[in-house]
């Protein structure tokens, strides 16, 4: 026998995309100085969004249309400098900057002869349950309308509250001032701060001294907040003997897994991807015609305010954790490493 599998849409269409572009570039002095910039702006219309329909005249409960908008726009900004350049000296810095902003416009609109409209609020990820995690209102990162894509929605913390056996929960504000607590109606929660960066910077710099070089690549991400969740599941003694506790959880005997925005912190960091060093040592041979020296590390320094491992968290996107610190997070290892190369 043959069913359907889904919801027939005849007006299924491929998104459609507007972009505008203007940009200008600078060289000054004999190249030695070189500017760029450069705004965007783009639209994106007929999102794909699976609606809630009724059953019937549907046979299932979702449908998938065109009906989302979506817009971006941002600065570029870059720069070339060649600070030295003689015959024993040399100095280069290229640097660029870009400044981005996401906002979902809207979600509804019409399809097959009826208004389709979505929730404007919308829960997208949170805390799996499992390693350390096994209760409380887990909804993290929300998709709302009006708003970026992924923003962190969260009751507010004011700091923890001693209980009568001497743990501690977390202390929430009443932001609605309805005089009760509510954490699942939205009432008393806020939108806390952005998942994904605002600014991106990126730099190279190229040092040259007669036959020795030193090169290093940097790179930093500002405006957006990452949320601890490893300290959220580590840091609860709710979790203890079964699983493993932070150094300090017993101090503070934290026996909550509500998600608040205590855990919440500022993800700003600059990050120094590698350095090298380099050495073209002068021969006198009819054999080898080029000798280099190298030795190489990567990730040597981390700057940044962040608790957690690393701020450079590998989120996973497909299960709609990005932004969040959930525990399945590698972090960037430090390596060093020697390079010989030869020409003949």
């Amino acid at each position: 026998t043959m069913s359907e599998a889904r919801n027939y849409n005849p007006d299924l269409r491929w998104e459609t995309r507007g972009t505008f572009n203007v940009g200008a570039e600078a060289a000054l002095w004999d190249n030695r100085l070189i500017l760029t910039a450069e705004y965007y702006h783009a639209v994106t219309r007929d999102m794909l969004y699976e609606y809630e329909v009724p059953v019937p005249p549907f046979v299932y409960n979702k449908l998938l249309a065109n009906n989302g908008t979506l817009s971006n726009d941002g600065w570029e900004l870059g720069l070339g400098a060649s600070l030295l350049r003689t015959r024993d000296w040399g100095l280069d810095v290229n640097a660029n900057l870009t400044v981005q902003r996401s906002r979902l416009r809207s979600l509804g609109g019409a399809c097959l002869g009826m208004q389709l409209t979505a929730p404007r609020i919308t829960p997208i990820g949170g805390m799996e349950l499992g390693a350390g995690f096994h209760g409380g209102n887990n909804n993290v990162l929300y998709q709302i309308v009006g708003q970026p894509l992924g923003v962190f929605y969260l009751p507010k913390s004011t700091g923890l509250e001693l209980q009568p056996d001497g743990s501690r929960r977390y202390e929430i504000e009443d932001l609605d001032h309805n005089g009760r607590i509510n954490v699942e109606d939205g009432g008393d929660r806020y939108v806390a701060g952005q998942a994904t960066p605002k600014v991106m910077l990126g730099s190279n710099i190229a040092v040259r001294y007669k036959n020795w070089d030193l090169t290093m690549q940097i790179n930093g991400a500002f405006g957006h907040k990452i949320f601890n969740a490893t300290a959220l599941a580590y840091m609860n003694m709710t979790s203890f003997p079964d699983y493993n506790v932070m150094r300090g959880a017993p101090q503070q005997n934290i026996k909550d897994q509500n998600v608040t925005d205590y855990w919440l912190e500022k993800g700003d960091y600059v990050n120094v991807d590698y350095i090298t060093l380099g050495w073209n040592v002068p021969l006198r041979s009819r054999v080898i015609r080029g000798l280099r020296l190298s030795c190489s590390v990567n990730n040597p320094w981390t700057f940044t305010a962040y608790s957690g491992l690393t701020p450079m968290i590998n989120s996973h996107v497909v299960n709609a954790t990005i932004g969040m610190d959930d525990k399945r997070s590698y972090p960037v290892y430090r390596t060093f490493s020697m390079g010989v190369n030869v020409q003949f």
